[in-house]
């Protein structure tokens, strides 16, 4: 089981988690019971995302990667390809429909 994300906090871990569950991977998170001694240790090196199997480690990145661009991305609300609900543009998957959202 390779860690293939170190989250800040535990809302960024379970954001992570639900993109790689979407994506099909089975996955896990280690070390949010310590998100109270996050005074005393750094929390990228106590909260991880984990996948199940090796081989699926560098797709795994790759939903990880896309997932970190989305918080970077700024912007104009905009509408949802499939269903016209208006999303921010850190939403990689309609919130309403399911559909991903594809970059234009």
């Amino acid at each position: 089981m390779p860690i293939v994300y170190r989250a800040a906090n535990i809302v960024d871990a379970q954001l992570v988690m639900d993109e790689l569950r979407a994506a099909g991977f089975q996955v896990r998170m280690s070390g949010s019971y310590l998100s109270g001694a996050a005074g005393e240790l750094p929390p990228d090196q106590v909260i991880t995302v984990w996948i199940d199997s090796d081989r699926q480690y560098d797709r795994a990145r790759l939903v990880v990667a896309e997932f970190e661009a989305s918080q970077r991305a700024g912007g104009a609300d905009r509408p949802c390809g499939q269903c016209n609900e208006m999303l921010s543009p850190q939403f990689g998957k309609c919130w309403k429909c399911g559909a991903w959202q594809v970059e234009e």
